[in-house]
C-alpha cells in the first residue's frame, strides 16, 4: 500500500478536482513526482524509474478496490473504454481511516516500536497539520515559479510540466461563456435605427447642384425636366438618388471653389460669409419613409422574438421581454443647489459638467471647485459613472472619480466626424493641438457583478452636431451594459437628452416630469420647503419696514404739533427748528444751533406727549445766557 500517495490525495483532494487540473490523471502524476521530489531526497530520474504512469494507474485502483468509493474515475478521452483518464471525486474519510491503520500497523511490526509513541499517534495522527502545509496560492505560485525547484534543468525538460503549464494558460485565456452569450443576446434583442447610406460620386453632387433651388440654405425645389435630361446620360443616377443620401454643394457669391471644403461644414458659424464650399443634405421623403417602414418592420421582430430569448438573464430582470420601460423624467433645477437625496440611488449615471474651457461658450460654465462639490457620491452603492471631461480636465475628472468614491476603469473616447463622415482635423478646442475628439471616463463602484461586459467596444466614432451635444450611440451602449430596466440618470442634461428609462436633471431643462411616486413626493417636499423659506426670507424685511414706518409717522405728527405755554398759552419761538432723531432708547430733540428763546416752562404738549404717547426718555434744549429769564 502506497501511504504517501493516500497522503498526497487526503491532502489535496480540493486543488486535484477544481480547475485548472480539473481532475486529469496525467496531471495528478505530475504533481505528485513534483511532490515527492520536494520530500525525498532523490534526483527526479530515479522518480521515473521507480513510479512510471501505469504504475500509478494501479495505485489509483488498487487504493479504490480496498476503499470502494473513495475515488470515482471517469472516461472522456481515454482509447478503450476500460481505461481510465480522470477523477472526478475523492472522498478523505475513508482515505484518512486506510491511512491511520496502515501507519499504526506498520509501527507495531517494527522493532523499534514505542508504547508511548504509539498512543501520541492514536490521538493525533501523522497528517501535516493546517498552520505547516502549504496554501493552495503558494502551491500555485510554485508551480509557476520554477526558479524554487531544486533541478531546474530536469523540470524543464520534463513533458508533463510542460503539459500542465500550457493547460494552465490555456484556462486563463479562455473567455468565459458570458460574455458570448451577452453579445448574442444584444445582438438579437437591441432595436436598430435608420440607417442610409451616403453617395460619394462627385459627378451626382454636381448634377443636383445644377438641377436644385436653394433658399436661406435650405433646398425648395428641383428641376425634374433637367433630370430626366441627365438620366439619359447616367441611367443609374436616378436609381442611386433614390436609394442614398447626397451632398449638393451650397454655391453663394463669395464661395471660392479653389479653398476647398470648409472644415466645419454644416456647423460652420459664418455660413453665409464663408469663403469655403459647404453642402445641402437631400433625402427624398419617400426613401425616408422606405427606410423608415423597413426599420419598424425589424424593429417589431426583434421584439415579438424577445419573448424567447430571456433564458440568459444576466444583468437583466427576469420579466425583461413584456416589463415596459418608464417614460422619460426630468426636473429643472440648479445641480448645485439640489438634494440628490431625493431622487434615490442608479445603476449608472452620466455627467456632462460644464467645464471651463477658457474660451468663449453660447453657455454658462461652473468652475472647477463648484464641480468638485457635487456630492455624486450619493448616487450609488454599486454602479457605473461616466464623466465627460475636456482635454485639460482629464486628471481633474480622475480625481473627483476617486473622491467621490470611484475607480477608473476605461475611457472612452469620441471621434468626431463631419457632415460627410470625415474625420474633422479643424476643432474649435485645444491650446496647442486640434482637438477632434472627446474623452469619456468610466469609473466603477463597489462590485456590480450584474454588468455585461465585452459587449462594446471603448470607441465612438459619430457625427458632431450642437454645441456640447454628445452622440446618441452611447446610450445603447450603456443600456446594453447594465440592462434597459436599470435605473439610469443624466446630469446637466438639456431637453434632447430625455428619452425613457432615463432621468435627466440640469438647469435647461424646460419644466419637470416626474412618473415615480416616491420621487415625486420628496420633490414636491423639497418644493414646498424651499418656498417656505423664501417667504420667510422676505417676511421679515416686510415687516420691520412697515414698524419703521409707523415710528416716522409718529415722529412727523410731533413735528407738526404747535406750542404752547401751559400758564399763559404763549407761542415759544425758538432759533433754529428741532432735529428729531430716534435710537434703541427713544426719541431725542435736538436743535442745530447753540440759541434758542423760550417763553415760560416746557411746553405743554410735548410734555403731554411724552407722558401719554411717544416715549421721549432724553429731550436736550440748550439756552444761550442766565439773562435769557428776563
Amino acid at each position: 500500500m502506497n501511504l504517501d500517495l493516500i497522503h498526497f490525495l487526503i491532502e489535496n483532494h480540493v486543488e486535484l478536482c477544481k480547475v485548472p487540473v480539473s481532475g486529469n490523471i496525467r496531471d495528478i502524476f505530475s504533481l505528485y513526482l513534483m511532490s515527492r521530489d520536494r520530500v525525498v531526497d532523490m534526483d527526479s530520474d530515479a522518480l521515473v524509474q521507480v513510479m512510471t504512469y501505469n504504475d500509478f494507474i494501479n495505485e489509483l485502483k488498487d487504493v479504490e478496490i480496498i476503499v470502494p468509493g473513495s475515488i470515482i474515475f471517469k472516461n472522456e478521452n481515454a482509447p478503450s473504454p476500460h481505461e481510465f483518464d480522470t477523477i472526478t471525486f475523492i472522498d478523505v474519510v475513508p482515505l484518512k481511516i486506510l491511512y491511520y491503520m496502515h501507519f499504526e500497523r506498520k509501527d507495531k511490526n517494527s522493532d523499534s516500536f514505542d508504547s508511548r509513541k504509539s498512543s501520541e499517534l492514536k490521538t493525533q495522527p501523522p497528517l501535516p497539520t493546517p498552520i505547516s502545509s502549504p496554501q493552495p496560492f503558494d502551491k500555485f505560485m510554485d508551480l509557476l515559479d520554477m526558479e524554487k525547484m531544486d533541478d531546474m534543468k530536469t523540470i524543464r525538460n520534463n513533458p508533463l510540466n510542460k503539459v500542465l503549464l500550457t493547460k494552465l494558460n490555456n484556462i486563463l485565456e479562455t473567455e468565459p461563456q458570458s460574455y458570448q452569450l451577452g453579445r448574442e443576446r444584444a445582438k438579437e434583442s437591441t432595436p436598430i435605427t435608420n440607417y442610409i447610406p451616403s453617395c460619394m460620386n462627385h459627378e451626382h453632387s454636381s448634377i443636383l447642384s445644377s438641377t436644385v433651388y436653394i433658399v436661406n440654405n435650405k433646398i425648395i425645389s428641383m428641376q425634374w425636366s433637367k433630370l430626366s435630361k441627365y438620366e439619359i446620360e447616367n441611367p443609374e443616377f436616378v436609381e442611386c438618388l433614390q436609394n442614398n443620401i447626397h451632398y449638393v454643394p451650397n454655391l453663394k457669391p463669395q464661395t471660392d471653389l479653389s479653398l476647398g471644403d470648409c472644415s466645419y461644414l454644416d456647423t460652420c458659424h459664418k455660413l453665409n460669409s464663408c469663403r469655403y464650399l459647404h453642402y445641402l443634405q437631400y433625402i427624398p421623403e419617400s426613401l425616408l419613409t422606405k427606410i423608415s417602414n423597413e426599420t419598424k418592420k425589424k424593429n417589431d421582430e426583434i421584439e415579438q422574438n424577445g419573448y424567447k430569448i430571456p433564458f440568459y438573464s444576466h444583468g437583466n430582470c427576469s420579466s425583461v421581454a413584456v416589463k415596459e420601460q418608464l417614460p422619460p423624467q426630468w426636473i429643472k433645477c440648479d445641480v448645485r443647489k439640489f438634494d440628490f437625496n431625493i431622487i434615490g440611488k442608479f445603476s449608472v449615471v452620466i455627467a456632462d459638467p460644464a467645464w471651463n474651457i477658457h474660451m468663449n461658450l453660447p453657455y454658462g460654465t461652473c468652475n472647477d471647485i463648484e464641480l468638485l462639490q457635487l456630492p455624486l457620491n450619493h448616487l450609488q452603492n454599486d454602479g457605473v459613472l461616466f464623466l465627460w471631461v475636456t482635454g485639460r480636465a482629464i486628471e481633474l475628472g480622475k480625481e473627483s472619480l476617486m473622491n467621490w468614491g470611484y475607480k477608473v476603469i476605461n475611457e472612452i473616447s469620441w471621434i468626431k466626424t463631419n457632415q460627410l463622415g470625415r474625420t474633422i482635423v479643424t476643432g474649435r478646442t485645444g491650446h496647442w493641438l486640434n482637438h477632434s475628439k472627446e474623452h469619456l471616463l468610466v469609473g466603477i463602484k463597489g462590485d456590480p457583478r450584474w454588468v455585461n461586459k465585452h459587449i462594446d467596444i471603448d470607441l465612438v466614432v459619430s457625427t458632431t452636431r450642437e454645441t456640447s451635444r454628445k452622440p446618441d450611440e452611447l446610450y445603447g451602449m450603456i443600456e446594453r451594459l447594465v440592462g434597459p430596466h436599470a435605473r439610469k440618470l443624466e446630469i446637466f442634461g438639456r431637453d434632447h437628452n430625455i428619452r425613457p428609462g432615463w432621468l435627466t436633471i440640469g438647469n435647461q431643462l424646460t419644466g419637470t416630469c416626474i412618473h415615480e411616486m416616491d420621487v415625486k413626493t420628496k420633490y414636491d417636499k423639497f418644493i414646498a420647503n424651499n418656498n417656505k423659506n423664501k417667504e420667510n426670507r422676505y417676511r421679515l424685511p416686510n415687516q420691520q419696514q412697515k414698524q419703521n414706518n409707523n415710528q416716522n409717522q409718529s415722529l412727523n405728527k410731533i413735528q407738526r404739533q404747535p406750542d404752547f405755554n401751559r400758564n399763559n398759552h404763549k407761542r415759544f419761538n425758538m432759533s433754529s427748528q428741532p432735529l428729531l432723531s430716534q435710537n434703541n432708547n427713544g426719541i431725542n430733540i435736538m436743535t442745530n444751533r447753540n440759541q434758542i428763546n423760550i417763553a415760560g416752562s416746557i411746553p405743554y404738549s410735548i410734555q403731554e406727549r411724552t407722558e401719554t404717547s411717544t416715549p421721549i426718555q432724553n429731550t436736550y434744549f440748550a439756552s444761550s445766557t442766565a439773562s435769557s429769564s428776563s
